[in-house]
């Protein structure tokens, strides 16, 4: 469309100033102003109509030169402003080209009735024919706009989908790759706090059998007969990892296993567990009773590996709403809490599930966790 127009520009003023020049003495103002109306009307070419500013200023100043141009020529000068309309409705933002249409229709009328009244001392009504085409040119240069504005819009909106979809790729790339990092983080904690526990307590079962062989050989093939069971556990444990099943059990019963573990720990080991666990439905989902064993399970491992206990007491209550869990031994305790991969992991487990855990030691005082799991949200 822009092309078009610098074309048609360009043979409007060859004809006008043909015209002007042949009919009218050159005089220096004529010369000027066809100059700077040469010079205004093509600097926004120059720019390829891209610069707003350029195309509203150059715009206004031809308006004013075209009638000033009016003033010192013959007719025909009002063409010029057929063409500044065009133009406009091309280059100007809405709703401001309405504005400049009116403007260039009232340059045109004016300086055509200065004309008449100069040459024939009446102004003249226009014709039909000539409103019939400044109609017929306004529809086809606003119909041009209007499909120009579409296909920009359209390219802008082709444009922001393919960012989107680049994004989305990104965005599922990025989850894939947290998944991935989520899994390998899962089975790591699956396989330090399930086999971890397993193997600490075949390694204590295996240095009790071999203290005992050099006094009571059947003492000692006792806990070898100990250690295979635990071997077996470990297996087992594997063999559950392996088949993805714990997570997603829902028919994982964590008061039977908490037993279960407690019992097998006082048999391997002598260490007293007090389980004090409230009666009544909890209410628990698969994932956080699996989630509570395995915290509970692992602070039974790090009171074997490191507490020197001989009692420990692990309690549980609680609702609908709030339940509340916590585990304690008697062991030596530290000043320092070091949270290594064991305590890490229980805090990961119950952030999970919704809850929020403490550790608390002190030399000489044991260990404690405590912790509440907020099922109201």
């Amino acid at each position: 469309m822009f092309k078009f127009l610098t074309v048609i520009k360009i043979i409007m003023y060859a004809m006008v100033f043909f015209k002007v020049f042949r009919e009218t003495p050159l005089s220096f103002p004529v010369v000027l102003l066809a100059l700077a109306l040469v010079v205004s009307g093509f600097w926004r070419n120059y720019y390829g109509y891209q610069r707003p500013k350029v195309n509203f200023i150059t715009l206004h100043l031809d308006l004013l030169l075209a009638f000033l141009f009016s003033l010192l020529s013959l007719k025909g000068v009002d063409k010029f402003f057929i063409v500044y309309m065009m133009e406009g409705i091309a280059a100007l933002p809405k709703p401001y080209w309405i504005v400049y249409v009116i403007l260039t229709l009232v340059g045109n009328l004016g300086s055509t009735a200065l004309f008449d009244l100069r040459n024939m001392g009446q102004v003249q009504t226009p014709n039909i024919a000539e409103v019939l085409l400044l109609g017929l040119i306004f529809i086809l240069v606003f119909s041009e706009r209007m499909q120009r504005e579409q296909r920009l819009a359209f390219e802008k909106l082709t444009e922001e989908l393919r960012y989107v979809n680049l994004q989305l790729k990104e965005s599922i790339a990025w989850s894939e790759s947290l998944a991935s990092e989520a899994e390998r983080r899962r089975i790591a904690g699956e396989i330090h706090d399930s086999l971890g526990h397993n193997l600490t307590g075949l390694i204590l079962t295996l240095e009790a059998g071999k203290r005992l062989m050099s006094r009571d050989a059947e003492a000692g093939k006792a806990y070898w007969d100990k250690a295979l069971k635990v071997s077996r556990a470990a297996i087992d444990s594997v063999r559950e990892l392996v088949s993805v099943m714990k997570e997603a059990n829902s028919e994982f019963e964590l008061i039977s296993r908490l037993r279960e573990m407690a019992q097998g720990v006082q048999d391997l080991t002598g260490l007293k567990i007090d389980l004090d666990v409230k009666s009544g439905d909890l209410g628990l989902s698969g994932k956080e009773q699996f989630n509570i064993y395995r915290v509970f399970q692992e602070a039974l491992t790090n009171t074997l590996r490191h507490a020197h206990a001989d009692h420990a007491h692990i309690s549980l209550s609680g609702d609908n709403n709030l339940l509340y869990f916590s585990y304690t031994d008697n062991g030596c305790g530290t000043d320092q809490i070091k949270e290594g991969n064991g305590l890490r992991g229980m805090a990961e487990r119950i952030s999970d599930i919704g809850g929020t855990i403490s550790f608390q030691s002190a030399t000489g005082n044991g260990f404690k966790i405590e912790g509440c799991i907020n099922r109201r949200g």
